[in-house]
């Protein structure tokens, strides 16, 4: 393979992942398309020699908008919501700034979608939307999936409960158009005081709450402080029961 094709390959590829074009290539490279093909065959083959010979490392999890999440998340534990830069979040995942505006349009744009890697939403919402209920079942699901996502994302935990009041009126402002987990929480918890299985004298939002701080406790707060190690199955049913127990109607 030719130097200037080959360093144009790995000059794309550090700025656009995968996701760089063969005309690109051609141009960068200033030769014809159809000399392009010849020369590499396809791009993935030339990925795959580029990758071989050690010049470039292929990311296996994923594309560029994966890549610039990951990023997003490490820069963000580190500075914080606002004063995060989309450079910064360009730097640390290996991209050209032009490639996140290409991807996300701005830095919101972009927030917004590590914020919605950023709970469990899809499938505690799936649940608690379900049109056969059963108050023990459900919750019992909530709390393990939500136990086992805080049990593997402890970096997200931190970034959650130490943010400052600016960051924290920002993330409500980027969550404007979404509903938090804990509210799709409260308007399930409010189905079954209708149905008279759970108390009326505190309202659904305040339940949803209680049940968000023993979640905390368990999964943040004991192994944080306590060294107490997480045990999803075990705490969530400890959970459940003490929950249960005070909420009932």
């Amino acid at each position: 393979m030719p130097d200037k094709i080959q360093q144009a390959a790995i000059n794309l590829f550090r700025d656009a992942g995968s996701d760089f074009t063969l005309d690109q290539l051609a141009s960068l490279a200033e030769i014809s398309r159809a000399t392009l093909y010849r020369r590499i065959g396809s791009k993935e083959s030339l990925l795959k020699q580029l990758a071989n010979d050690g010049l470039i490392e292929i990311d296996p999890e994923g594309d560029v908008k994966n890549r610039a999440i990951r990023a997003t998340r490490k820069v963000v534990a580190d500075t914080g919501f606002i004063a995060c830069t989309m450079e910064q979040i360009a730097s640390e995942a290996g991209l050209g700034v032009a490639t996140l505006y290409r991807h996300f349009g701005d830095k919101e744009n972009l927030l917004s979608s590590f914020i919605a890697q950023m709970k469990p939403r899809l499938d505690i919402k799936s649940i608690l939307s379900a049109k056969e209920i059963s108050l023990e079942q459900d919750l019992r699901k909530v709390l393990n999936i939500a136990l086992e996502f805080f049990g593997a994302n402890p970096d997200l935990l931190k970034i959650l409960y130490s943010m400052q009041t600016a960051d924290q009126t920002y993330l409500r402002r980027l969550r404007k158009n979404s509903d938090s987990t804990i509210i799709h929480i409260a308007r399930y918890l409010a189905r079954h005081q209708k149905l008279g299985a759970l108390r009326k004298d505190v309202s659904a939002e305040d339940l949803a709450q209680i049940l968000h701080g023993l979640l905390v406790q368990f999964s943040v707060i004991a192994p944080t402080h306590s060294a107490r190690k997480l045990n999803v199955k075990k705490d969530a049913e400890t959970i459940l029961k003490v929950f249960l127990k005070g909420a009932a109607a």
